[in-house]
Parts: structure tokens; sequence; C-alpha cells
């Protein structure tokens, strides 16, 4: 990831199309959890990752980034609802999210994140099966979707999770709660 950073700051496109595109779900669930609208919500996900992507030089590592999308996405969040609440009197703010829940909801998504990319990096066959089968899908019904046998299925899903299991690592066990 901090190669991610460094070709960033080099203005490399193709590196900041890679973090946006891994980013850029994450911000607009976190602006969702303030705002229903949810058009508004990836408007402020784009500009949280634009005024990054013009300010890049500040950052020397993902940590520093990561937190900038994020606390820059709750702020904008709050000044549209802060506009909001001006421009019509009667309407109440809705309760801040505690900084406690929204850490868990920043854990979460950078855990799904992390899953994602792991189970991305699968062979494609494997990958769909992982998908499936995470989506709650039996065995028997992913062999229907895939015209695969059951037996199938079971021998390249058994592969596919020692695939992860080295993949992840010691959290391999997020995997179960995706």
């Amino acid at each position: 990831m901090s190669d991610l950073i460094k070709d960033i700051r080099n203005n490399r496109i193709q590196a900041f199309r890679q973090l946006f595109n891994d980013y850029y779900p994450m911000l607009c669930a976190l602006a969702h959890q303030y705002i229903a609208d949810r058009e508004c919500c990836k408007d402020i996900a784009q500009d949280a990752l634009l005024t990054y992507w013009e300010l890049r030089e500040r950052f020397d590592d993902i940590r520093q980034v990561k937190s900038f999308l994020y606390i820059t996405t709750r702020n904008k969040s709050l000044n549209v609802l802060k506009h909001e609440q001006f421009k019509d009197e009667s309407a109440s703010m809705p309760d801040i999210i505690a900084d406690e829940v929204l850490e868990d909801r920043i854990i979460r998504q950078e855990t799904y994140l992390q899953v994602r990319r792991s189970v991305e990096s699968l062979p494609g066959q494997m990958q769909r099966i992982i998908r499936l089968s995470m989506s709650g899908k039996r065995n028997s019904e992913i062999a229907r979707i895939l015209s695969i046998s059951e037996g199938t299925v079971h021998s390249l899903k058994k592969t596919a999770y020692k695939k992860l299991r080295i993949i992840l690592k010691e959290h391999f066990f997020l995997l179960l709660f995706i």
C-alpha cells in the first residue's frame, strides 16, 4: 500500500484509480450513515477523494490517507446535514453517530475490503464459488447455477478456502463474518 501512496504522490492516475475503486464504496456507505440521499452520498465520497487527490503531496502512508478520507467524508456529511437543517428550521438534526460506532463501521468496511481483495485474487471458478457461498448459497445451488457437479463445487471450495487461509493468514476468520 505504501507504493500505492507513493505512486499517487507521483501523479500516477492508475494508482489513484485503484484507491478510488477500493474506497469509494466505503465512503459512500459512511456518508449514508448520516444522509439518506444516495446521490448526495456519492457526491460526498467523490468530493473527499478529489480533495485527497488535490492534497496528495501531504500524505506519506495509507493510514494518513484513510484517516483523511474518513474524517473528510464524515465532516462533509455533517455539513450537508447542517445546511439542510438551516434550510428547513423544522427539521431536526439526526443523532450524530458515536465515535465508537463509527470506528466499528470503518473496521468492518476495511475488513470487507481485505476479504474482497483476497477473494478477487482466486482463480475465476473458485472466485465465483466463494462469492456464491458468501451470499448464502449451498453447494447444490452453486452447482446448479454454475452447471458443474456438486463434488466439483465441494473440491474447489475446499481448495479456495486453503488459498484464502494463506492469503489472509491470521485474519482468515474474518471470512466467516462477511
